[in-house]
């Protein structure tokens, strides 16, 4: 069957020299760089992603994947407000003539979409892999903080929130994010037979060397820390479960206490935030929930999916 070619408004900013080069050969679909449509052209030297595929249906997970993808990899808030939709002159047959005439004028611009398409291309082959960029994709569509607004010392404390709606819905960023791990296969396995936590509070040997099995087979760095952001004074939910740090982060002093974690604590402390304090009905933790601890748990859903896919360090060795 003959491909059918596709649309998405989404342009090259012209610098995709250094990134990926297409095509790229996702399960179904294959996305490739064309000219822009309009002239003279939006964007100087930029180029659109095009989607080449069976039906408009395979087109559009296509495309829906490239943006998780690419939202992944800034780790920050979406850039665009909008839901790109894939589009030729007949389709998709939903939308009117006009509408798709007006959708066809619409371009967005920024880096990375080469790389995006890269990862996406890879993580199209694995089920879990799509799923778990839907859940952090989900989860950033909830609650999200800009990285320039986590800089230490020179932005405003993100403070536990008195509202209720914000209870909810970091609540609910959490549990999204945490599911991303899930969806990995690298989430905390423990019971009441067999608890994480010995009763001294130290780990449980088989929990634990079970787990770092588990994020070996994905291609997860043991030896390599995690940052945990940690700002202002210690509440309820640190005096509930400290934060289990092995080393503060150069930069912290004073109300920021940023920490360095081992990767399978950080797992488990992500668990139990989503178990003990996230979900199953509004507790008096859920109210102590801050921006920070959604941060957190999103860091390590991001640095998890990365890893698994091969593209954590991308830029560096770039």
């Amino acid at each position: 069957m003959k491909r059918k070619t596709y649309w998405t408004g989404l342009i090259t900013m012209g610098n995709e020299r250094l990134e990926p080069k297409p095509p790229f050969e996702g399960a179904g679909w294959t996305a490739t760089l064309a000219p822009q449509r309009r002239q003279p052209p939006r964007v100087y030297e930029g180029r659109e992603v095009i989607l080449h595929a069976n039906s408009w249906a395979s087109s559009q997970r296509a495309l829906d994947l490239i943006d998780g993808c690419h939202q992944l990899l800034r780790g920050d808030p979406p850039i665009f407000p909008f839901h790109a939709i894939a589009h030729d002159p007949s389709e998709p047959e939903w939308m009117e003539k006009d509408q798709r005439e007006t959708l066809a004028e619409k371009v967005w611009s920024t880096g990375g979409f080469s790389l995006a398409c890269a990862v996406a291309a890879k993580a199209s082959r694995r089920k879990k892999w799509v799923y778990a960029v839907a859940e952090y994709k989900f989860s950033q569509s909830l609650y999200s903080v800009h990285h320039v607004n986590l800089t230490p010392f020179r932005s405003p404390h993100l403070a536990v929130s008195s509202f209720p709606g914000d209870h909810v819905m970091f609540s609910h960023a959490i549990m999204s994010a945490y599911s991303a791990v899930e969806d990995l296969g690298l989430e905390l396995r423990a019971s009441a037979k067999k608890p994480s936590r010995r009763d001294d509070g130290q780990w449980n040997p088989e929990v634990k060397d079970e787990l770092e099995k588990r994020l070996s087979q994905s291609h997860v760095d043991l030896a390599e820390t995690i940052l945990w952001t940690v700002r202002g004074s210690r509440r309820r939910i640190e005096k509930e479960r400290p934060v289990p740090a092995t080393a503060r982060a150069p930069w912290a002093g004073w109300s920021v206490r940023d920490s360095e974690l081992h990767i399978t604590d950080a797992i488990a402390y992500a668990s139990w935030l989503r178990s003990r304090v996230a979900s199953h009905g509004v507790k008096e933790l859920t109210r102590a929930l801050s921006p920070y601890d959604v941060v957190n748990v999103q860091h390590l859903a991001r640095r998890l999916l990365l890893e698994s896919l091969g593209f954590w360090r991308i830029h560096e060795e770039e």
